[in-house]
């Protein structure tokens, strides 16, 4: 048995979803089923937004609510396994890391000496920041560790159901069809309750959509791209290279490299791959790389043996990519710089922070064009 495979509390009591490896795909009714229950079992995945303040973008994100200190009867001598209950369900609002998850690496902690030492200062000494530290420790963890994977913020008994499936090659959603893509929208729209999406163009929250774009438009867009520096063979919206920049800087702080595979595309190119290409979710004609907002990250592998192929084939590829720790890193730390997921896309991350609209727009005449009203 794994060292996660029997968390403390995986998921709310009462829920039992069936863990076994699949000799047959599962049909489209046990996906309809499964879609009516997501909700409650995602109930426990971690969902506090990031709390890093090394990234702040503009306009700033949310900081999270001041730590609350640790209750004297801990430092007094009580027995670690409560205080480790104690952090494990009083730690949402700084990590996206699961209670369950924090429960069983601390009640293993003895191979990281990280851990130890944070878990060691928070249980003996009354500092604001020790809470953090631990969650710092736990989170850097998890991002370097090769058995950790994104679908690990999911409630446990989810995880272990999406990256131990018996996915077909052919299950990526939109290209040739797949016997389980149903499953696979499952899985990204449980991804997407943990680590939100925001679109830069489309759905409520983009910048621009198609239809409200003009030459007017597209000329201003283009004119604020500018070169990322240091990987100057690519541009960005100045926004979202200057917050790239920082983003890239804190992650090499924490032993990991972000390195831009593919940014911006021309709007007429992009147009052109969009019909030679046949998967809708691939490859787009107005996609956020035509706006500047755009990156595909390379990914390493979790065990360091090169990277992965940047393709939507095989499916279970594409699941494995949730184990690189570059993902890992972006999901647990990237809102804190404006970046936001594609969750179809594990490679695919937008800058979008909220109230970006109207600086994106500032100096364009007449400030932010309307869009059109999007019922989802």
């Amino acid at each position: 048995m794994g060292r996660f495979e029997s968390l403390g509390r995986p998921g709310p009591p009462g829920i039992h979803f069936p863990i076994r490896k699949r000799k047959s795909r599962m049909n489209r009714i046990t996906h309809a089923v499964l879609l009516l229950i997501l909700p409650l079992l995602t109930v426990g995945c971690g969902t506090a937004p990031s709390t890093s303040t090394r990234g702040d973008t503009e306009p700033q994100t949310t900081q999270p609510p001041a730590i609350e200190p640790v209750p004297a009867v801990f430092n007094s001598g009580s027995r670690s396994d409560r205080f480790i209950e104690h952090v494990a369900d009083n730690s949402q609002h700084l990590t996206r890391l699961t209670p369950g998850y924090i429960y069983e690496r601390l009640h293993h902690r003895e191979g990281s000496e990280a851990i130890s030492d944070a878990f060691d200062r928070m249980l003996v000494a009354d500092v604001p920041d020790a809470h953090r530290a631990l969650i710092d420790a736990l989170e850097l963890d998890f991002i370097h560790d090769p058995a950790t994977s994104s679908l690990d913020l999911l409630n446990y008994e989810l995880r272990v159901h999406f990256s131990e499936f018996d996915w077909h090659d052919d299950d990526y959603p939109g290209g040739p069809e797949g016997p389980n893509e149903a499953l696979a929208d499952i899985m990204v729209d449980a991804l997407d309750i943990v680590r939100p999406e925001r679109r830069a163009n489309r759905s409520r929250t983009a910048v621009i959509r198609r239809a409200n774009v003009n030459d007017d438009i597209w000329t201003y867009m283009l004119d604020q791209w500018k070169p990322v520096p240091g990987e100057g063979k690519w541009k960005l919206n100045r926004f979202a290279a200057e917050a790239y920049v920082r983003m890239r800087e804190a992650a090499a702080a924490d032993g990991v490299t972000l390195k831009i595979k593919s940014g911006h595309r021309d709007p007429k190119q992009a147009q052109a791959g969009a019909a030679r290409a046949g998967n809708r979710f691939a490859v787009a004609s107005f996609s956020s790389h035509s706006l500047g907002l755009a990156v595909d990250f390379e990914l390493p592998r979790a065990d360091g043996d090169g990277t992965f192929n940047i393709t939507t084939r095989p499916m279970s590829s594409v699941v494995a990519m949730r184990t690189s720790p570059v993902h890992k890193w972006l999901h647990l730390r990237g809102e804190a710089f404006g970046w936001y997921p594609f969750q179809h896309e594990p490679w695919h991350w937008e800058f979008n922070p909220d109230g970006f609209r109207g600086v994106f727009f500032a100096e364009f005449p007449g400030g932010a064009p309307e869009l059109d009203p999007v019922f989802e």
